[in-house]
C-alpha cells in the first residue's frame, strides 16, 4: 500500500513507474502497480488538521488577546495570508495582485486591507534571505505609493507565531492561498473552521488541496497576477449570500474529512490487505 497527498501527486507517481520500469504493470484505472509478483494498491490519503483543537485554540484566551490587538488594524474589507516567507508560497505575487486591484479600482484604497503572518524560513540560506528582502521591499512600495497618512495598505507580522495567526484567520473577507506548487497547504483548512466572517477562500489550482476545497474556493493560477487580482475583487465584493454558500462547503468539507477521518481511511485499507 502506497498513500500520496493529493490525485496529481498519485497520477506523477504512476507516469512515472511507467517510464522507468516498462516492464511493471500500471493500471491507470484502479490506481495499482505490479512489479516482481508483488502488487501495490496506490491510494489518495490527504492529511487535515484536527478540527477540535484547531477551534480550541481559536477561542483561547491568547487568541482572544490577538485578536483584540489585529482587529483595529482590519478595514471594511480584510485579506489575511498566513505562509512561511519561501518562494514557493508566491508571496509577492500576491502582493502585486492587490496593488493591482487597488489601482484598477482606487474606491477602494484605504477600504481593504491586507494582512501577512509570515514564519521566517530557512534563513540561513541565501534564496530565502533574498526572497524576504523582495518581500520586504515590495510592502514598502506599496505602502509608499498608495497608502495615504492615516492608512497602511499592508501589515506583516514576520514572526513565528501559531496563536496570532489563528487570531488573524478569525478575521478575514479574503484568505488567499496562492502556492505555487505544494503538497497540501493547512492554512486554507484551517482558515474555514475558525473564521467569523463568512470569508472567501482563494487557492491555487497547483495546492495538494485544491481537489479537496474547489468547489468552496475560488481557484487561480500561481503566475497569473491578473488572474489573482480579480479573484481578490470577486472575493471582497461578493454577495452575502455567496460568501455564506462557499464558507459553509469550505466548514463542511474540512470537518468531515479531519485528522480523524484521514488515518481511520488508512487503517481500514490496511486492514484489507491483511
Amino acid at each position: 500500500l502506497l498513500g500520496f497527498q493529493s490525485p496529481q501527486d498519485r497520477r506523477s507517481f504512476l507516469d512515472t513507474v511507467e517510464e522507468f520500469l516498462p516492464e511493471a504493470g500500471i493500471d491507470h484505472h484502479n490506481f495499482t502497480v505490479e512489479w516482481q509478483g508483488n502488487l501495490t494498491d496506490v491510494k489518495v490519503y490527504p492529511i487535515s488538521i484536527n478540527v477540535g483543537e484547531v477551534q480550541r485554540i481559536a477561542n483561547s484566551s491568547r487568541a482572544l488577546e490577538s485578536e483584540a490587538k489585529l482587529a483595529p488594524l482590519c478595514n471594511e474589507k480584510t485579506i489575511v495570508r498566513i505562509d512561511r516567507a519561501e518562494p514557493n508560497k508566491n508571496i509577492v505575487r500576491g502582493f502585486k495582485a492587490y496593488e493591482l486591484m487597488l489601482k484598477r479600482h482606487p474606491e477602494l484604497i484605504g477600504k481593504v486591507t491586507f494582512l501577512a503572518f509570515l514564519v521566517p524560513s530557512r534563513t540561513h540560506i541565501r534564496q530565502y534571505q533574498r526572497y524576504m528582502e523582495e518581500i520586504e521591499q515590495v510592502v514598502q512600495q506599496i505602502n509608499r505609493s498608495l497608502g495615504t497618512a492615516d492608512w497602511q495598505p499592508i501589515q506583516t507580522f514576520i514572526e513565528n507565531n501559531y496563536t496570532q495567526a489563528i487570531a488573524g484567520m478569525k478575521l478575514y473577507d479574503a484568505l488567499l492561498v496562492n502556492t505555487i506548487i505544494e503538497g497540501m497547504n493547512l492554512v486554507a483548512k484551517e482558515g474555514p473552521v475558525v473564521n467569523d466572517r463568512n470569508g472567501v477562500l482563494i487557492l491555487s489550482a497547483t495546492s495538494g488541496v485544491h481537489h479537496q476545497l474547489a468547489e468552496g474556493a475560488l481557484t487561480v493560477s500561481p503566475t497569473d497576477i491578473e488572474g489573482t487580482m480579480n479573484a481578490l475583487y470577486e472575493a471582497i465584493t461578493m454577495t452575502p449570500e455567496d460568501r455564506e454558500r462557499r464558507a459553509s462547503l469550505l466548514a463542511n468539507s474540512v470537518c468531515r474529512e479531519d485528522i480523524t477521518h484521514w488515518l481511520h481511511r488508512q487503517f481500514l485499507d490496511i486492514a484489507d490487505l491483511l
